[in-house]
């Protein structure tokens, strides 16, 4: 990824990824929280955005992430202070290309 690109990243969100376990109350537990550099944009008009099970929904917001790895949209995702909800639930994750290969990642939520 070119260093141009993060410059245009000056925020940061934390994404634990979901252990596959459980509390007594059901609520999933989390692994350690790994920091990505990203940019968050407050979605314009009406995009509406489907999850992996076919969910419908409008977006709030876009981040683009500073990574080429595939994020696990069960993961607890953590956005910077002042933002309402802090840990708002994935909605839609995928990789973006550029010409040459894997770019980036942009999530939905």
């Amino acid at each position: 990824m070119e260093p141009e690109f993060f410059e245009f990243m000056p925020d940061t969100i934390t994404i634990a990824p979901s252990d596959g376990t459980f509390t007594d109350r059901g609520q999933p537990n989390f692994g350690a929280a790994v920091s990505y550099a990203c940019r968050i944009e407050p979605v314009k008009g009406e995009q509406i955005v489907r999850s992996a099970s076919g969910e419908e929904r409008k977006a709030a917001w876009r981040i683009y992430v500073g990574t080429t790895s595939a994020l696990d949209p069960t993961g607890q995702l953590t956005l910077p202070a002042g933002f309402d909800p802090q840990t708002p639930p994935f909605f839609s994750v995928g990789r973006q290309a550029d010409e040459t290969a894997s770019h980036h990642v942009e999530i939905y939520v």
